[in-house]
């Protein structure tokens, strides 16, 4: 399995068992997903702010709300976002997928 297939999976788990996660882990995920998804969309050539996707900032800061108000479903939600954005930008990486750059 790739490294990308890895850490969606390590996302997923995390969710999954978001009760026995600890704030630090919480960061660090959120933070390694963060710069992950930054450098696929490089990649591939997409903007944070075409058609319905999420703007990162506003990732990141739901995922420090969240984290303040230490609400399972929340943390567990923000998890499973990123783990969904990186799944969608791997397959476009994968497949070379022309994408088509907002205006």
């Amino acid at each position: 399995m790739s490294y990308t297939a890895d850490f969606i999976s390590e996302l997923t788990r995390a969710a999954n068992e978001v009760d026995k996660l600890s704030a630090d882990e919480y960061r660090r995920l959120v933070q390694r997903a963060v710069r992950m998804v930054r450098e696929m969309r490089l990649e591939t050539g997409t903007r944070p702010s075409c058609g319905n996707h999420v703007a990162m900032e506003d990732l990141e800061i739901a995922a420090l709300m969240a984290e303040a108000a230490a609400k399972n479903d929340e943390v567990e939600g923000v998890l499973l976002n990123l783990a969904g954005m990186i799944r969608a930008l791997k397959i476009m990486v994968d497949g070379k997928i022309e994408v088509r750059k907002c205006d």
